[in-house]
């Protein structure tokens, strides 16, 4: 996907995120673990949360850095087709969770290369601060899943 604002590339993010928030949901509806249900349900809700975040920073800044950009391509081919692969039914929680480190650990990969295209430093401020609390989420994702599935 090619995209020429920044603007454009939060709106990706965003959609990212509910899209994967609604393919948890739908698997979660499907699934016969109770275990992965729990876990499901939570990782939904967290990227909805996300999704949120996103939109609202997008839709609420009037940085002008959200309009800069040099065109970027964005292909997410790869992490598309594990995310589809991984969300099968007979999934486990631990499998689940591995599935949504990784994906964490894909957008971490696709904001650091984002802060080492942009042109401005807002930009590269901007692109940090999200890998930065990507990276807080992958953290804070793994300590309450595994409190979670301890229960």
């Amino acid at each position: 996907m090619r995209f020429d604002q920044t603007g454009e590339v939060l709106g990706y993010i965003e959609r990212f995120h509910e899209k994967l928030a609604d393919d948890y949901s739908d698997l979660g509806k499907r699934i016969k673990s109770a275990r992965s249900r729990m876990l499901l349900d939570y990782m939904s809700g967290r990227e909805t949360r996300l999704a949120d975040a996103v939109r609202k920073f997008a839709h609420d800044s009037s940085d002008p850095a959200l309009k800069e950009w040099d065109p970027f391509n964005i292909d997410d081919s790869g992490i598309q087709a594990r995310i589809r692969e991984g969300l099968g039914e007979e999934a486990s929680a631990d499998e689940l969770l591995g599935l949504a480190l990784e994906v964490l650990a894909w957008l971490e990969g696709l904001f650091l290369r984002l802060e080492a295209k942009s042109g401005t430093p807002e930009q590269k401020e901007l692109f940090a601060a999200l890998r930065e609390r990507t990276d807080r989420e992958k953290h804070k994702l793994a300590r309450n899943a595994n409190m979670l599935l301890d229960f």
